[in-house]
């Protein structure tokens, strides 16, 4: 027994000294993980003590909280089988079999303050790269390393991550999904051409301007919300060939019915989700190829795709053409319901 606890203390020592010899950042990450191999070497609970309480932990923090990404995970918990909770704070996860973290921003600051869940398995959402996050790219690819898998939005950022340093039998990919129940299908007929994006300077509001400005011809409905904060906005709302609409998400249906043609303008996307629920009403897409979608359109087939630097002219082109484009765009997208969705994310459970 003693040559036992002798063997585990070398092997502790030669790890921490491994440990010391890596880069400064990975210090905080190699005390929680030494605080995990410690807990793991003492004597072993009773049998009503340290059982796994969950099967999957929602780990959604304020970034999420509210917004698309907690959504996503309560699609996933909808058609999930085990037990599973959501925890809204960066300490004191709850123990379980596996963890979610609906943004992978998350996943640093975790990793160093749960030692427990370096014994579980690790999902992490990735939905497009940001520059705002107050951690080094590298630091956040040593983190993401540490996961049991990536799961990317789109193929375009499941590339990006593996030519990062992420390693590629970590890093996957599963498209957005929307509910085919909800969102019908219609015959196209209204000619009208819709976005559906809350206001954001991400989202290209300039580019949304100048697009509805260019084709007075056409008539635009911009589905979102907060668009009030936008500087331009006066000047947008009266134009007329313009209309505006804020409602209920449960309404947004009915406002896609509208359409004919669906545009999504943005420089960078993970999805956007939008993209799916209008193309599963059989509107046809004209979008930036970001996101996922180069993963949804093929061009000239079932919708449109332009680079994300066009100008304003070639994009207004590609919308003219939209509306030649006769394609059950449903069809190519039906497959993409959230039922299914949650289930390609068991598979990786197993």
């Amino acid at each position: 027994m003693i040559t036992g606890i002798k063997s585990k203390l070398k092997n502790l020592r030669n790890q921490v000294k491994r440990i010391l010899a890596r880069p400064a950042y990975t210090i905080p990450y190699a005390r929680s993980y030494i605080k995990y191999l410690m807990s793991k070497s003492q004597p072993k609970p009773s049998p009503t003590e340290g059982l796994e309480q969950y099967d999957l932990v929602f780990v959604v923090l304020d970034l999420a909280k509210g917004w698309i990404l907690e959504a996503i995970c309560r699609e996933i918990a909808t058609y999930f089988p085990g037990k599973y909770c959501f925890h809204y704070s960066e300490s004191s996860l709850p123990p379980s079999k596996a963890y979610f973290f609906a943004h992978y921003s998350f996943v640093p600051v975790c990793l160093k303050q749960n030692p427990s869940i370096w014994g579980s398995k690790i999902f992490v959402w990735h939905t497009h790269p940001r520059s705002d996050l107050n951690i080094g790219n590298d630091e956040l690819i040593y983190a993401l390393n540490k996961a049991s898998k990536v799961i990317c939005m789109c193929s375009q950022f499941a590339r990006l991550l593996i030519s990062q340093g992420v390693n590629s039998q970590k890093v996957t990919y599963i498209l957005g999904a929307a509910d085919p129940e909800i969102f019908q299908p219609h015959q196209r007929h209204n000619n009208a051409i819709g976005f559906c994006t809350a206001f954001y300077y991400r989202k290209e509001p300039d580019r949304i301007f100048n697009i509805i400005k260019m084709m007075p011809h056409r008539k635009f409905i911009l589905l979102g919300k907060g668009w009030e904060k936008y500087q331009k906005f006066p000047e947008m709302k009266a134009l007329p060939n313009f209309s505006y609409i804020e409602a209920p998400y449960s309404d947004y249906p009915k406002y896609y019915a509208l359409m004919d043609v669906f545009v999504s303008p943005a420089k960078l996307e993970g999805g956007p989700i939008p993209l799916v629920e209008a193309m599963m009403c059989n509107v046809v897409p004209v979008a930036s190829k970001t996101g996922f979608s180069p993963d949804l359109i093929v061009h000239g087939e079932n919708g449109l795709l332009f680079d994300v630097d066009s100008s304003i002219e070639k994009i207004c082109e590609l919308i003219d053409k939209a509306f030649e484009i006769q394609t059950d765009v449903r069809k190519t997208v039906e497959h993409l319901s959230w039922k299914n969705f949650s289930l390609e994310f068991q598979k990786l459970l197993k």
